[in-house]
This record gives C-alpha cells, sequence and structure tokens, in this order.
C-alpha cells in the first residue's frame, strides 16, 4: 500500500508541478506570493510530518494535496526565474540566473540530505525498517 500511495502521491505532485511550470507567462506572482510560498511549503512540511506521525489523514483525497505540493513547488521555481529575468538588468542577469541555479541546487541537496534523516525518524516512530540513516533524535 505505501509503495502504491508513493507512485499515485508522485503523479499527482509532478501534475502540479507541470501545470504550474508551464503558466509562468500566463500568471506572474508579485513579490510578496513569491515570499509567501516558501513559507507554505514549509507549512506542507509540518502538515506531512505530522499526517506521518499520527496517521490521521489517509484516504485518497490527500493526493490533491499532493497536486497542490506540486503547484506550490513549480509556482516558486517558475516564477523565482522569471523574477530574475524581469527584474534585473541585463548587464547582470545572466550571472544571476546562473547564481539561482546554483542556489537552486543546492536547496535541492539540502532537503534530499535532510529528508534521509526526517524519513529514518518517521520510519522509527511507525516501526517501520529499512531506513538509509539512523533517526539522529534517538
Amino acid at each position: 500500500a505505501r509503495a502504491s500511495f508513493y507512485q499515485k502521491g508522485n503523479w499527482a505532485y509532478q501534475a502540479g508541478v507541470f501545470i504550474s511550470r508551464s503558466s509562468g507567462t500566463i500568471f506572474e506572482a508579485p513579490m510578496w506570493v513569491l515570499w509567501l510560498m516558501p513559507m507554505l511549503q514549509c507549512i506542507n512540511l509540518v502538515f506531512f510530518y505530522f499526517v506521518a506521525v499520527y496517521q490521521f489523514w489517509y484516504n485518497n483525497a490527500l493526493f490533491i494535496v499532493c497536486f497542490y505540493v506540486g503547484l506550490l513547488g513549480g509556482g516558486v521555481y517558475v516564477n523565482g526565474y522569471m523574477s530574475v529575468n524581469r527584474d534585473l538588468p541585463v548587464s547582470i542577469r545572466e550571472f544571476a540566473l546562473s547564481t539561482v541555479s546554483v542556489a537552486d541546487t543546492l536547496g535541492i541537496v539540502f532537503a534530499d540530505f535532510s529528508g534521509l534523516f526526517i524519513q529514518s525518524c518517521l520510519y522509527q516512530v511507525n516501526g517501520i525498517h529499512g531506513a538509509a540513516v539512523s533517526c539522529p533524535l534517538s
């Protein structure tokens, strides 16, 4: 069941990413929305953590939240790049876009590394074996 959920949840997430990244020329988020979206992503992290620990919401409606998370992540990505491209002078735009690309990649690496430890703690709480690393909180 867990593998099936991951697969379907990933499809819902990727659909949200595809739609939001494809909408960059249709909708341009103002700067305050661009700052709000990462905060909402942090709220999503806390929400999904508590769902995994307390298992209070396990039905197909959770796929809607996965889709929303994809919309949000893709929206941050496309609107961040669009903002740099739109707001910075041509003389520094290429350097700024390269910097954003490196920062984006470093953020993904940090999130993946952190995710290993968060997952191991969730495995421990739920009595699941097979985590790649040990939970640092135990």
